[in-house]
């Protein structure tokens, strides 16, 4: 049995934990309506990490896959795993909210659109396609669309990696430039485009390929961890003293600087050690292991919170009333949905 990494599980964590933060905050602004500072102040705060965390969640997908050796399976065998693991949990948790929306929202999700727009859901890919045009998307957002592009291009970069390990990665990372310096040919920007994200989910691969079994080097680990550091703090001055705004950069360069947090936060922690009979050990990997439902549900059920509740007179206590909600139904339904797609994988 392949030993665990248990940095991932860290570094996955993180990420899930900084996005769920970010959207509870930014809907609080965007749905509804909230004016509230100190609001605004945390929004900040947790989408320094909410970008990176994203990216480096496509990289730590890339790096599992390569870890576990899916990349030996039959071709048939390999997308059935990744079917059971990806679709079969969407599926259910776009059923139950599908339901929950109806019920309170009074209308199905897309209850005047051809149907025949079904078919985005169908495949995983609403969350994107949306963003051109009305769909039925509900749940899984952009992350989704991109995690079934990797996915599907999985087998591929892996034989490319194996015969052609520089000259892909050297490929990518000028179709990566261009894209975000020269010319960008899709309506959508670098922060939710899958022509983006596979470099990102490369690089993943790349890593475990060229590091194997083998241990990072500590220095390297400590002067990542120092990187990693001292971005966040620079992101934390630029936007809470106002003196500094003019160290503010572009997005296309703060871009970059998100890419090089998310790799350097992962060369410091993949190699971190934890005895499994340590509390925090059982911590980390159960928040890891639902993580996924989690991405999938939370954003929405914020949504209907915001939507259907007046924000306007709540003090700081009321917000923290709806966060504890939030995360108290999101977790409920993260296990529901957990359970039911077990039983589900089972029966097929």
């Amino acid at each position: 049995m392949k030993k665990r990494i248990i940095g991932l599980d860290i570094l996955r964590d993180i990420g899930v934990i900084f996005i769920f933060f970010y959207h509870f905050f930014v809907e609080y602004i965007v749905t509804a309506g909230g004016t509230d500072g100190a609001m605004y102040g945390y929004n900040y705060f947790f989408n320094i990490l909410a970008r990176p965390a994203s990216l480096f969640l496509f990289v730590i997908s890339g790096y599992a896959l390569m870890y576990n050796h899916e990349d030996e399976m039959p071709i048939g065998k390999y997308f059935k795993r990744r079917f059971k693991g990806l679709f079969i949990p969407f599926y259910v948790a776009y059923t139950l909210m599908f339901i929950i929306s109806f019920l309170v929202n009074n209308e199905v999700v897309g209850h005047d659109l051809p149907i025949k727009l079904f078919v985005y859901t169908i495949l995983g890919v609403d969350g994107v396609a949306q963003l051109t045009g009305a769909n039925f998307y509900l749940i899984g957002e952009w992350f989704m669309t991109c995690i079934v592009v990797c996915y599907v291009l999985f087998p591929l970069l892996a034989k490319l990696l194996k015969k052609f390990k520089y000259i892909t990665l050297g490929v990518l990372m000028v179709w990566y430039v261009f894209l975000l310096y020269i010319y960008n040919p899709f309506p959508i920007t670098q922060l939710m485009n899958p022509a983006f994200i596979i470099v990102y989910f490369y690089l993943g691969m790349f890593l475990q390929n060229l590091l194997g079994e083998n241990k990072i080097n500590s220095k390297i680990r400590v002067a990542c961890a120092i990187i990693s550091v001292l971005i966040f703090i620079y992101f934390c001055m630029i936007g809470f003293i106002p003196s500094l705004e003019w160290m503010k950069m572009k997005q296309v360069q703060t871009e970059i600087i998100y890419f090089i947090l998310s790799m350097t936060m992962l060369i410091a922690l993949r190699d971190v050690e934890i005895p499994s009979d340590k509390i925090v050990y059982t911590i980390i990997t159960y928040i890891s292991g639902i993580s996924w439902y989690v991405i999938l549900l939370h954003h929405r059920i914020m949504i209907l919170f915001y939507s259907h509740l007046s924000v306007e007179n709540y003090n700081h206590r009321d917000i923290f009333a709806l966060l504890l909600a939030c995360i108290f139904i999101t977790w409920a339904l993260s296990i529901f949905v957990r359970e039911a797609s077990n039983r589900v994988k089972k029966l097929i």
